[in-house]
């Protein structure tokens, strides 16, 4: 039977500190640990009055059998001056008895039996006798094969968009810090994680490694996009983990937008904190989550902020910041001369220092791959640089190492993938003409010399280096990308130039508010020129809602500075362009009447004829009863405008809401995965029904929901109790993330930890 590890996924400080637990469990006594690199021989050691108890381990990479021989020749010096009372030796390496003998022949010392020295098959069965042991150092098995295999399988985006040797690189060179040990108690205390910080920290990775935990434990993984997921794939039973990664940068940050989707984010929340069997972890930039607490009350409550993991450099001490490091050297593929100039003088510790530091230009600049170019004497210094201006991981790759089609190409997926909000990546066939549109608009080719294996072909020299591909959509590799592309992006000539050849009305609007707030006024307004052709020429496809569209067309009118586009707009229908909800007509009346487009030519027409839409929304002469929900934002749309309706729309709405709220059945939802949500939000809709009109119009139908919760709440209370029982009965070992007692990690400290890279 083969071994269950090899031990190749830790470093070898790594690999010392699990020898260390190790033999401390099974001697049931307590072992001193001692710094990395030049320990005198000691690893480990137990002091007792009658002789110490000495440990030492040996790891390094890509050993061999003759590598270990000389390394125990090199300790039998320190051997005979500690003269310890027991002495282990224990190394990775899978040991034979006749290997272990030569082993005790070569360090010849009384201390030394065969049964002290350990390799891989000892290792291995020690490990099986004390889980907690194993369970403690979260690497060994976190990056085991088994586990890697199962997160690959699992239906969630963050590892299953990777290859598998990008999974097993990360979890490989993680280094476990406070933030993970802080992360798992809100987790259990609230059940819900927010982990918001800066890009480049560390966010994803750090949902990416708990998640893994959670999964080894047995927990279904679900990859969400939108809260809608969430709600779609909740189960009542079995433990589920919800992940949504860039939570907040795929929902729109307006008011209107927010409204429909903070107080759901809000309740499920809520849903999952009241079940023990459920996790609920997002990731989001720190900025992101700022401008959406600005808007949202719901996202500013208090009950988020519990949950909220703040990642960000303070997180990282001197020691971790230098162990991120020590660990991507190990186990990267640099050519070793490289790291051996990197390892001369002071840079080491000029890279951990370096205020700029970020997990994720180390992980940049110690890819094998990226740094291929890069003469090994010249690494050290390209490694700073990159640290000194942190644009340079994606500069030099943008401007030199890509073609202008594949730049052009990046700029066009930048815009197009601000519309897709519910999901990640934009579709390819939404692509495909934006792209066309805009080689040809910057000269790059010909437009009859357009072929159509272009956009495919550029499409490859992207894909994996800044674009992952995903069936049918497009999206780019990290954030990273886009923060670089907004800078870039802000050029006027490209925002000119795109807005000739934007193809979505979505696009349209991402494109608008990046030359709205960064271009010139000339610049504006020969955009908001083209945008304007692009829409009332049939050039754009798509759908928004009306006030949407409304709110892009006014603010380009007002830019161009010319009134004829409203003449063109009566002429010309851009009825295909988008959807009416009626729920935010009276908002866009209010405007046009009082607001900010009340100036442009035929406003009040317009907005006598959204008027009568509302009018004939409730009319009385439908056949069918209408939606609860539909009615419900209506009289919240009513309640924010200034806007008088006539007693008989009144009379008519009651009539509606009457029966739509005596249509409600709770035979419908029998078979729904979550009867109390939905009965909450018919509840909840009520409520604005009812804040329309002058009386209580379902207050029977109130009475029957609430009496329907009451006995959900009983029948759940009732089965968490089982199940927290059952789970009482299984137990579990929980690894112990706590760090060791602070103290000031030196320079020698520093240089000790990186000395074994030299071996």
């Amino acid at each position: 039977m083969s071994d269950r590890y090899d031990f190749a996924n830790l470093s070898p400080i790594e690999f010392e500190s699990l020898c260390v637990d190790l033999v401390a469990a099974v001697t049931a006594l307590r072992f001193e640990r001692f710094s990395e690199g030049a320990d005198d021989g000691i690893d480990g050691r137990h002091s007792r009055a009658d002789g110490d108890i000495i440990l030492q381990a040996k790891h390094y990479k890509n050993s061999s059998w003759t590598d270990l021989q000389k390394a125990a020749k090199a300790e039998k010096k320190n051997l005979l001056k500690l003269n310890p009372k027991t002495y282990f030796f224990v190394t990775s390496q899978p040991l034979t008895p006749g290997r272990k003998n030569i082993i005790v022949s070569i360090l010849d010392h009384q201390s030394v039996t065969p049964s002290n020295i350990w390799g891989r098959t000892e290792l291995n069965g020690y490990l099986a006798d004390y889980p907690k042991v194993e369970r403690k150092n979260i690497k060994l098995w976190l990056s085991s094969a088994a586990v890697l295999d199962r997160l690959l399988t699992s239906d969630i985006a963050v590892f299953t968009e990777a290859t598998y040797d990008e999974i097993e690189r990360i979890l490989k060179v993680y280094v476990a810090n406070p933030s993970l040990g802080k992360s798992a108690e809100i987790l259990k205390a609230t059940h819900c994680l927010l982990v918001s910080g800066p890009p480049g920290v560390g966010k994803t990775t750090l949902a990416q490694v708990l998640a893994a935990e959670y999964s080894d434990e047995g927990w279904d993984l679900v990859s969400i996009t939108s809260i809608d997921d969430g709600f779609r794939a909740f189960r009542r039973e079995g433990q589920q983990v919800f992940v949504f990664d860039d939570f907040l940068g795929k929902i729109r940050l307006d008011p209107a937008s927010l409204a429909r989707d903070e107080n759901r984010i809000v309740r499920f929340m809520s849903m999952v904190h009241k079940d023990k069997a459920k996790r609920f972890i997002l990731t989001t930039r720190s900025y992101i989550l700022q401008a959406a607490r600005v808007l949202s009350e719901a996202i500013d409550d208090t009950k988020v902020e519990v949950s909220e993991m703040v990642l960000d450099l303070s997180n990282y001490t001197r020691e971790l910041k230098a162990r991120i490091l020590y660990n991507h050297l190990y186990h990267s593929e640099i050519d070793e001369a490289a790291i051996l100039a990197l390892l001369q003088g002071s840079t080491v510790r000029e890279i951990v220092d370096h205020p700029n530091y970020m997990p994720r230009i180390i992980h940049w600049m110690t890819d094998e791959f990226r740094q291929r170019d890069v003469p090994p004497t010249e690494y050290p210094q390209a490694f700073l640089q990159t640290l000194n201006n942190p644009d340079k991981i994606w500069d030099k790759a943008f401007r030199h190492h890509i073609s202008k089609n594949a730049q052009i190409l990046l700029f066009c997926l930048y815009f197009a993938e601000q519309e897709r909000f519910a999901q990640p990546g934009v579709k390819l066939d939404i692509l495909r003409p934006f792209f066309e549109r805009a080689i040809v608009e910057f000269r790059v080719i010909p437009k009859e010399d357009l072929r159509t294996s272009i956009f495919e072909d550029t499409l490859r020299e992207v894909k994996s280096s800044f674009v992952l591909i995903d069936g049918t959509c497009a999206k780019f590799v990290n954030p990273s990308v886009q923060d670089y592309l907004s800078r870039e992006t802000a050029d006027p000539t490209v925002l000119s130039t795109l807005a000739q050849c934007v193809s979505t009305i979505q696009g349209v609007v991402a494109l608008w508010k990046k030359i709205d707030t960064e271009a010139s006024g000339q610049t504006r307004a020969v955009a908001a020129r083209a945008l304007l052709e692009a829409i009332i020429g049939g050039g754009v496809t798509g759908h928004l809602f009306l006030n949407d569209l409304a709110k892009a067309v006014g603010e380009l009118i007002v830019a161009v500075g010319d009134f004829s586009y409203c003449e063109r707009l009566r002429r010309e229908s851009v009825s295909g362009l988008f959807w009416i909800s009626e729920g935010r007509l009276p908002l866009l009346i209010d405007e046009l009447d009082h607001g900010i487009y009340q100036h442009l030519p035929y406003a009040k027409a317009f907005g006598r004829y959204l008027r009568l839409e509302i009018y004939r929304f409730v009319a009385p002469d439908r056949e069918e009863v209408m939606d609860l929900q539909d009615l419900a934002d209506l009289a919240s749309g009513l309640a924010s405008a200034r806007l008088e309706m006539s007693e008989q729309f009144y009379r008519n709405y009651e009539e509606a809401a009457e029966a739509a709220i005596d249509a409600i059945s709770l035979g419908s939802i029998v078979d729904h995965d979550d009867q109390e949500q939905v009965i909450e939000d018919w509840l909840d809709e009520i409520e604005k029904i009812e804040s329309l009109v002058p009386r209580s119009i379902g207050y029977w139908k109130k009475d029957e929901l609430e009496d329907r919760i009451s006995t959900l709440h009983r029948l759940r209370d009732e089965r968490g109790r089982y199940q927290e029982l059952q789970r009482a009965r299984l137990g579990a070992d929980a690894p112990d993330d706590r760090q060791a007692a602070d103290r000031p990690f030196s320079n020698a400290d520093m240089d000790s930890m990186f000395s074994s890279l030299q071996k």
